[in-house]
């Protein structure tokens, strides 16, 4: 009973310090969007052109030609990230789409699973759950035009997720104890 408490409240403390992040990252792309759509792509051609790099440096000692392909692909794709900001804020909103749809369907199965033990507050965290997932479904349809306004939104999204998750994982966290305080109390009254 111990380490389900341990590995639970591990799971709550890591949904709560994602959210945090996700809410700072919301913030920014609020109120600097410009800016976040610019590191995050030389960020991700950085990232991308390195190991295009070392290809085309394993090329020139081996002459295996996929090191070539590879190399010179993914070192354009790096430099198209770090030119065309546009490109990643079109990519963006449908990877945090899906994080949040993901995310809002295990949170939904926390809520199915405080129904099953009848725990009364179920309906609140079954509905944050469905909000969650609504967010990350309009990341995903992404019916915005713009660059800098679909950063905005997206940073206004973020911060309503973050919010939702905290307040989702409060609730959850204090039901599941409430539940463990029970079943304790159920074992010591059996044991008399």
């Amino acid at each position: 009973m111990e380490e389900m408490r341990k590995g639970l409240s591990k799971i709550f403390n890591l949904s709560i310090l994602t959210s945090v992040v996700i809410f700072v990252l919301g913030i920014f792309l609020l109120f600097e969007p410009i800016t976040v759509i610019r590191m995050i792509s030389i960020v991700l051609g950085m990232i991308i052109i390195i190991p295009g790099i070392t290809s085309l440096m394993d090329y020139r000692k081996t002459k295996y030609q996929p090191n070539l392909v590879t190399g010179v692909i993914t070192v354009i794709i790096g430099l198209i990230l770090i030119i065309n900001t546009k490109l990643v804020v079109s990519i963006l909103p449908f990877i945090l789409g899906i994080y949040f749809v993901v995310n809002g369907i295990n949170r939904l199965q926390y809520a199915l699973e405080l129904k099953k033990q009848k725990i009364s507050q179920y309906r609140f965290s079954f509905f944050l759950s469905l909000l969650i997932i609504i967010c990350g479904v309009l990341f995903i349809i992404n019916p915005f035009g713009g660059a800098v306004k679909i950063t905005q939104v997206i940073g206004i999204f973020m911060i309503i997720y973050a919010i939702l998750d905290v307040w989702n994982s409060m609730i959850i966290k204090k039901e599941m104890k409430q539940a463990r305080e029970k079943i304790i109390e159920a074992v010591i009254e059996e044991k008399k």
